[in-house]
């Protein structure tokens, strides 16, 4: 019997891994300020491995740093979020267009909307906004592309830092999984223009509702 190959990662790459799924759950806010110091002391490594682990951050569009200025978690502009969103519509659109041709509904993708139909009520952002990255992602993995796989990495972490205004939306849970739920059965249409409108339509609205929740803050 062959023993299975366990993933092994570096003290580097775990740090980043925690640091940004602390960045992700609302430890960390858009605008702060990260201090090498206090990091070191709340993840019990050395500052040069903070260092390193921020570079990673960085590379990834999670963190910031301005010449001679302090690193900080990156607040978002509609220029920014604009951007971001018009690359992952062309990526989602296409990804979601190969499902369709190939009649293809991820499984990974209705056990995410399951979980979600079962926490909406709890009112548990953490979960719901966890629950929706490894749904479009899903969908991503299912068109066993390579290289959609490759670019979409390189824009999911920003992606996922945007969702996180989600928590401060005028919105709820069961809104977001109902957009989920629509997205799916567009899918199962297996007609491509149907599920690639019905992706557009969602990335729309979460731009849109992200938008509202900048400029409210902005207001403030």
């Amino acid at each position: 019997m062959s023993t299975p190959k366990l993933r092994t990662i570096s003290v580097v790459d775990a740090v980043a891994e925690q640091l940004s799924e602390a960045i992700f759950d609302g430890t960390f806010q858009p605008g702060e300020i990260l201090v090498e110091s206090q990091l070191a002391a709340r993840y019990q490594v050395p500052r040069q491995t903070i260092r390193s682990a921020i570079v990673v951050l960085i590379h990834d569009g999670i963190l910031r740093r301005e010449p001679n200025k302090s690193v900080y978690v990156p607040e978002f502009s509609e220029a920014d979020l604009h951007d971001l969103f018009a690359v992952r519509r062309l990526v989602e659109m296409e990804a979601i267009r190969i499902l369709a041709t190939r009649k293809i509904v991820p499984q990974e993708a209705e056990t995410a909307m399951r979980f979600m139909e079962v926490l909406y009520d709890e009112n548990d952002w953490n979960e719901i906004l966890r629950l929706d990255f490894k749904f479009h992602q899903a969908i991503i993995d299912a068109t066993d592309s390579p290289r959609l796989q490759r670019f979409y990495r390189s824009i999911s972490a920003e992606k996922r830092l945007a969702l996180c205004y989600y928590r401060t939306a005028d919105t709820s849970p069961r809104i977001i999984v109902q957009e989920h739920k629509e997205l799916l059965d567009a899918l199962r249409t297996g007609d491509p223009d149907t599920a690639a409108e019905a992706a557009s339509r969602h990335i729309q609205e979460s731009e849109a509702l992200i938008n509202s929740t900048i400029r409210a803050q902005e207001h403030q």
